[in-house]
């Protein structure tokens, strides 16, 4: 009988030198540390992130601008076939210290992800999204957002993705994104919405555009060597569902939108109107099904610059939203 016990006793202790390995033995998220800060958005926040961690900008199309480092930021962390990838962008949003309430007053009962209040101290505010099911065939597998409200009450978001070879460990690499979304640290850079005046330069010679913009309104700037796009986008709160998009292009080959959308122009409706006192007769688009609304010109501007046209896009789902951009275009003005 004391054989039995002795030769069960030195089974065990067997087992467990294979068995201990495997339960304490640290995963990515244990053992990775976080020790390179990299600005998001162009300092609205930092986060620390593995030492080999790279910002990647996306490779944009010949005939694309390039992306704009104010509105999004990319970031790449590879572990052998494993990767990594982080997606900050600018939603053009606002919170307050609310945000995580709100939120989650919208959110339906059978919602596939959880949310969680992850920061709340120095005026960050940041919002955990985790899903809690994944498509393992994706490029691309969404495993943790974050929503970062900022001091001045903007708010961006970033998503966290794995590719497929990195699926087996899915829960570590959740683990390491909310190990790195936990370091965030407020930056320097602040949005400003006031009402006022701006100026930007105009292709190929010495005049500038000045935008009158009412509160809420920002000019992004996207350029080419042969365009320059200016976006202004409109500030909304996080449970506002109006959507906006005001885009002015300057070069010598726009293209317009409700070609890009499948409107037929037959459809359009011609709204007269000026820009730059000048006599405009615009397209108009509603869809109210769908609920898109998208008000365009292309309009030559010789007197400005040889071969050079503006094309102005207006697009809402709500068509009152249009009267409100298309007094921003109204205001428009050609300055040295």
């Amino acid at each position: 009988m004391k054989m039995i016990f002795r030769t069960a006793a030195l089974l065990l202790t067997f087992a467990s030198c294979f068995l201990q390995p495997v339960f304490s033995q640290p995963g990515i998220a244990d053992t990775t540390r976080l020790e390179k800060s990299i600005s998001i958005l162009n300092g609205k926040v930092f986060f620390n992130f593995p030492a080999k961690a790279l910002v990647s900008p996306r490779v944009a199309d010949i005939m694309a601008a390039d992306p704009n480092a104010n509105r999004e930021t990319r970031i790449i962390y590879d572990v052998d076939k494993m990767k990594l990838v982080f997606f900050a962008q600018e939603i053009f949003t606002l919170a307050g210290n609310n945000m995580f309430n709100d939120i989650i007053k919208e959110d339906p009962p059978n919602a596939e992800y959880t949310r969680r209040l992850l920061i709340n101290n120095d005026s960050l505010l940041t919002v955990l999204t985790t899903p809690t099911t994944f498509d393992s065939t994706a490029g691309g597998i969404l495993i943790n957002s974050l929503l970062v409200k900022t001091p001045d009450n903007t708010v961006f978001k970033v998503d966290a993705y794995i590719n497929p070879d990195a699926y087996p460990l899915k829960n570590d690499f959740t683990k390491l994104t909310e190990n790195i979304f936990n370091t965030a640290v407020k930056g320097n850079r602040k949005t400003n919405l006031a009402p006022r005046e701006e100026t930007y330069k105009i292709l190929g010679n010495e005049n500038k555009l000045l935008f009158k913009l009412p509160k809420n309104y920002l000019v992004t700037v996207d350029e080419k060597y042969d365009f320059v796009v200016y976006k202004i986008n409109r500030y909304k709160n996080i449970t506002d569902t109006t959507y906006t998009s005001l885009t002015v292009y300057t070069g010598s080959h726009p293209s317009y939108f409700h070609t890009e959308y499948e409107m037929d122009p037959k459809n359009a409706s011609k709204v007269p109107g000026k820009f730059l006192q000048n006599n405009v007769e615009w397209l108009l688009f509603e869809e109210k099904e769908s609920g898109l609304f998208l008000k365009e010109q292309v309009i030559p501007v010789e007197h400005i610059g040889k071969g050079l046209v503006i094309h102005i896009a207006m697009l809402s789902n709500k068509k009152n939203m249009l009267e409100e951009l298309s007094n921003i275009v109204g205001d428009i003005k050609v300055v040295k």
